[in-house]
């Protein structure tokens, strides 16, 4: 037995006839709403995968017809879903805590799901922190039957290596992105349009091709500390391209009474997951815009997420210790080693043997159990973009649209949309190390003539000024060890200084002597105290 409890509202709408509901979420491009409800009433279970698989958007389904129903996520898992069993009634949710909540759940809390969110922020695999409450990944589907229910992945971001002319691939990410954004602003219509704007790759990516097709009702807006790197280019690139910009000014006073304030708990509550950490940048600056009334009822966001990941600039660290006459084991660990220490490292102390060799094993069998063996080498970089896409990025990153769901607005990812998944999966490694293909594109293309030398990308300052000279004293005895003083100065950066010199105060969400305390646990940034609060939230 089925129990699907979706609450309507903006984001979620019911359509039903005599032979099939379903509840749906988000925007699809390549069906009209009529065309789902027809493919619906007749589907087959064989059918389902094919279907799914069909639709181009981000989105979320859950159909109910007489003999079976079924649940589904796209293929980036932007909306997730849930569902738990108490004795013979399936309960399904977009909403974890209702389920959770429920009379008769077994609120177990399990230890390695407990041990991976410690460690990176997110879980492995379906796992949630709960034993009985079950979640799909990216490109998942779950059919329910009688009393039985069975997985399936009808999409994974791993794909066939075309080795083409290097010119042609560069034409084609052009063609490529610009048809994503045609059909994009298409179905938004006259719209406002709101843009955070940064001074990297992917916002300005976004922005610059909205520019160079025409598109007029856009406005952009940066946030941090006054005079930050980012608000500066952000500023430049609006003004060059002719579009409103504002600047949101962060302080520590500001983000620790929204950090303190009831709306930043109920906006926790409201993106739980069970699975990751809540995203947390940015919403001190949505409630700012909200409460100025420089946005439309119903404008639609559209941020670079996540640009630098699909382009290849998480695989250097991976393909810098890749060699052609490595043996399957070497590369097994070179995977799981440049895994572990990129994304598994929020506490140094946990990463104990014992621990790193669970989190190991659990990420090879989820690679291995979708992805297959490691029969081919020059397939290496898409197991480790896998296991990132699968856990990271879809659980963590992608989390970031409830951002503007709590403020109710809509929102899109060009840079997660199905062409650009099918592009970049089949892109070689050589392409993508240091993001070369993306980067020699888009100063090629030179969209919105906002690629040139003239705005910089990516550079790093130090703010507030004042700590600038504190720093270069407190950094000289470190230099006096080698390497071994340089790795020392970037733990005692981090607990003494990144407090007062993060751009976005996401160190706020804990006090600062809270950070200088946990010095000898080796936090890695921001999300490790988030990690930390969050687990001891759960285990009230």
């Amino acid at each position: 037995m089925i129990n699907i409890n979706i609450k309507l509202n903006s984001f979620w709408k019911e359509y039903k006839n005599e032979k099939v509901i379903f509840f749906l979420k988000g925007y699809i491009y390549s069906h009209k709403i009529e065309e789902i409800t027809n493919i619906l009433e007749d589907i087959t279970q064989d059918e389902i995968e094919k279907f799914l698989y069909s639709l181009n958007g981000h989105f979320s389904i859950i159909v109910k017809k007489d003999n079976f129903s079924f649940i589904a996520v796209d293929k980036v898992r932007s909306t997730p879903l849930f569902f738990t069993q108490l004795e013979d009634i399936f309960y399904i949710d977009y909403n974890p805590k209702n389920l959770v909540s429920k009379v008769g759940f077994n609120k177990q809390v399990r230890n390695d799901a407990s041990l991976e969110i410690s460690m990176s922020g997110f879980t492995i695999g379906n796992k949630t922190l709960y034993k009985n409450l079950y979640s799909l990944k990216a490109g998942e589907f779950v059919i329910f039957e009688n009393n039985n229910y069975k997985y399936i992945q009808y999409y994974k971001y791993f794909g066939e290596i075309q080795d083409k002319i290097y010119m042609e691939y560069i034409n084609e990410l052009y063609e490529v992105t610009l048809n994503i954004f045609r059909k994009m602003l298409k179905e938004i219509g006259k719209r406002q349009i709101i843009i955070p704007l940064s001074a990297g790759n992917d916002s300005r990516l976004v922005v610059s091709a909205l520019k160079h097709l025409g598109a007029e009702n856009v406005k952009c807006y940066s946030y941090g500390k006054e005079g930050n790197f980012e608000a500066k280019i952000a500023k430049l690139i609006a003004k060059k391209l002719g579009y409103e910009w504002i600047f949101v000014p962060l302080t520590h006073k500001s983000e620790n009474n929204y950090f303190n304030s009831s709306e930043y708990k109920d906006y926790c509550d409201f993106s739980e997951t069970y699975c990751s950490i809540p995203y947390i940048q940015s919403i001190s600056s949505m409630a700012y815009l909200k409460n100025i009334n420089w946005i439309d009822d119903d404008a639609v966001f559209i941020n670079g997420s996540t640009g630098d990941f699909i382009s290849g600039s998480h695989i250097n660290s991976l393909m810098k210790n890749h060699s052609d006459d490595m043996t399957i084991q070497e590369r097994k660990n070179n995977i799981l080693n440049s895994l572990v220490k990129k994304h598994f490292s929020l506490w140094g102390y946990l990463k104990t043997d014992e621990n790193v060799n669970k989190i190991k094993k659990s990420l090879f069998n989820e690679v291995t159990y979708a992805c297959g063996n490691l029969d081919l080498i020059e397939k290496d970089h898409l197991f480790y973009e896998y296991l990132e896409f699968i856990d990271r990025q879809s659980k963590y990153i992608i989390t970031g649209q409830r951002v503007y769901e709590y403020y109710n607005y809509e929102w899109r990812l060009p840079l997660w949309d199905d062409e650009y998944l099918y592009f970049w999966q089949k892109v070689p490694s050589k392409y993508k190390v240091n993001q070369k293909l993306y980067n020699d594109m888009l100063k090629e293309k030179n969209l919105g003539n906002v690629w040139g030398n003239d705005i910089p990308i990516n550079r790093k300052t130090i703010t507030p000024k004042w700590i600038i000279p504190i720093r270069f004293l407190l950094k000289i005895p470190f230099g006096l060890f080698g390497s071994k003083g340089k790795k020392s100065w970037k733990q005692f950066e981090i607990n003494f200084l990144s407090y007062w010199t993060d751009v976005v105060h996401l160190y706020n969400i804990v006090p600062y002597w809270n950070i200088v305390v946990d010095f000898n646990k080796k936090p890695r940034n921001f999300a490790s105290w988030l990690s930390k609060i969050y687990l001891k939230n759960i285990r009230r």
